[in-house]
């Protein structure tokens, strides 16, 4: 259990010695010799590009074993793995694509770049993910696909959305950016749907700096997406035979040699984190006002890829979301930044679609969706790098909370 500073101890933001005064969080991204000496293997290989070499192939197929799948491609990044998908499936101009409203911009960009039309749907309060009833209630007839966000690695409601997609006859997406190592009654995020999409951005729990991977079982399916990947060819046919329109979306060998040994080592990652993720759930539970992101029982593993707690600040002196977080900075808490509601993105907002779509097809500026907007302004999300300290230290993010508590009427607003 965390034991919380006493009251007299005085928050950093008001002049006291913060509680992480002298001490360090791990670093992020990690890494050793291992991934030295793969891109030395590369290097002196000479193939340097998927084209003509195995490594980056290798670590997609490894990575879609671990996450239960049989396939994987290696991505440039993980907007162009939903891209990708969604012209797999057949989804273009016209066709109406359901995406959560609380999301980083680029799983409704992607539906975008294929020329079909984002439509935002509400969340659930407590594990910010798509609400599947909302889903359910916005499917119409140009309905084709829903794209299903495991927020900061909490899984969606998988169970239910497979159900509601073989019912209405749509793909199943599964946007796994933040859902490395998530895993759902012994199966990983990813498997479940059409398509699992994975990003190996920098801040990602499996990172090369920049990088994607699609995973996925359907042979068809993964034909369609290798040729969109791959310039539109068709594996077997002569080189310059491009049977459809296709793009350059190919993962380096040098990219493929780092996440080769970033995977080798996340399983351990994985497990350390969901342990100091369960005690500092545990702890923030104690603090009035705050309370952790809900967890499915279902979820086996949760990949952690941020932790979240929702904020009241009725039970911090009506402590404003922005001067909380700037008290927990001053701290020494890493933060990360919460998204805005999809349709308060000035993109979305104005329409500003040129030249992908020239006429707007959509008045998102009118759309409700208040649990996405609450959750905008109600939750602090922090490094997942946090969750990599031992669990003394991890659980200086709850004493902390308490100090600034004890205090809360005295801190500026």
């Amino acid at each position: 259990m965390a034991t919380f500073a006493p009251v007299s101890e005085r928050p950093a933001v008001l002049g006291g010695t913060p509680i992480r005064s002298g001490k360090h969080w791990p670093r992020w991204p990690q890494w050793d010799d291992s991934e030295r000496a793969a891109l030395i293997a590369v290097l002196d290989d000479g193939g340097w590009w998927t084209g003509s070499g195995k490594v980056a192939q290798q670590f997609a197929t490894d990575f879609a074993h671990y996450h239960s799948a049989r396939a994987g491609l290696p991505f440039t990044n993980g907007t162009h793995t939903i891209e990708a998908a969604l012209a797999a499936c057949d989804i273009g101009e016209g066709d109406e694509v359901l995406v959560p409203a609380f999301t980083f911009v680029a799983t409704a960009t992607a539906v975008i770049a294929v020329n079909a039309i984002p439509v935002l749907v509400d969340i659930e309060p407590d594990s910010l993910n798509i609400d599947v009833d909302a889903a359910a209630t916005a499917i119409t007839d140009r309905t084709r696909a829903i794209i299903a966000v495991h927020v900061a690695g909490a899984a969606c409601d998988l169970d239910r959305l497979v159900e509601l997609c073989a019912q209405r006859e749509l793909h199943l997406i599964e946007d796994c950016a933040h859902a490395h190592g998530t895993f759902w009654r012994g199966r990983g995020a990813g498997s479940f749907g059409s398509f699992g999409s994975f990003s190996m951005q920098r801040s990602k729990l499996i990172t090369a700096g920049e990088g994607g991977v699609l995973v996925g079982d359907d042979d068809a399916l993964f034909a369609r997406v290798w040729s969109y990947w791959n310039c539109g060819r068709v594996e077997g046919e002569h080189w310059y035979h491009h049977a459809s329109y296709g793009s350059n979306l190919r993962m380096t060998e040098w990219q493929g040699a780092v996440l080769g040994a970033q995977l080798a080592r996340f399983p351990e990652q994985n497990r350390i984190r969901n342990e100091r993720a369960t005690a500092l759930n545990d702890a923030i539970a104690r603090i009035p006002g705050l309370r952790p992101q809900a967890r499915d029982p279902r979820m086996d593993t949760q990949g952690n890829y941020c932790w979240v707690m929702h904020y009241d600040s009725t039970e911090f002196a009506d402590l404003p979301l922005h001067a909380f977080e700037a008290a927990l900075a001053a701290e020494g808490i890493p933060l990360d930044v919460s998204y805005p509601a999809l349709h308060r993105v000035a993109m979305f907002h104005d329409n500003a679609f040129e030249p992908r779509w020239r006429v707007p097809r959509r008045d998102y500026a009118a759309v409700s969706c208040p649990r996405a907007e609450h959750a905008a302004s109600s939750t602090v999300w922090m490094e997942h790098r946090v969750l990599l300290a031992n669990v003394d230290d991890v659980l200086d993010v709850a004493r902390a909370c308490g100090r600034i508590q004890a205090h809360a009427a005295e801190i500026p607003q």
